[in-house]
């Protein structure tokens, strides 16, 4: 089941092409299966079938005071309008220095061999002052799991 970390610029979630992917190494027992390839920065699916998807994300406030809002991840796929997966966030406004974490959210989708995944924040944030906790990476991920053939 291979984890994925989103990428964002410290101190922006205004991003026009959405998170990137970074793969990383380490975990105990994950590993990146032949069932996605990472090319060029996209996560192209190679093995069609159904697949357990799941994620969660923090976000850090960066300015003494950063509004309250909503914030969604999601995991979105080329050939499907609509989120594979979708991570809400509550943003309080009164973070302070502690991040302010989603949940584990998880969702079962059909995949098929050529499909591009890609991730987006959607939600109302006014201006630079939310940003992915950088100091607990560990828990800005998503993951995928083939749990049957196509």
């Amino acid at each position: 089941p291979p984890p994925f970390s989103p990428l964002l610029p410290p101190g922006s979630l205004t991003v026009p092409s959405g998170p990137g992917w970074r793969y990383e190494e380490g975990i105990n027992g994950v590993f990146l299966s032949g069932d996605v390839q990472m090319t060029d920065g996209k996560l192209q699916v190679t093995a069609g079938g159904l697949y357990l998807l799941y994620g969660q994300f923090a976000l850090t406030c960066t300015a003494p005071t950063c509004p309250p809002s909503t914030i969604s991840l999601q995991l979105r796929c080329t050939s499907s309008p609509r989120p594979l997966l979708t991570v809400p966030l509550a943003l309080p406004d009164d973070a302070g220095p502690n991040p302010a974490r989603s949940g584990l959210a998880q969702a079962v989708g059909q995949l098929q061999p050529g499909d591009v995944l890609s991730l987006k924040l959607d939600g109302d944030v006014a201006g630079d002052r939310w940003q992915l906790a950088q100091d607990e990476r560990e828990g800005n991920f998503v993951g995928l799991l083939r749990i049957a053939g196509g």
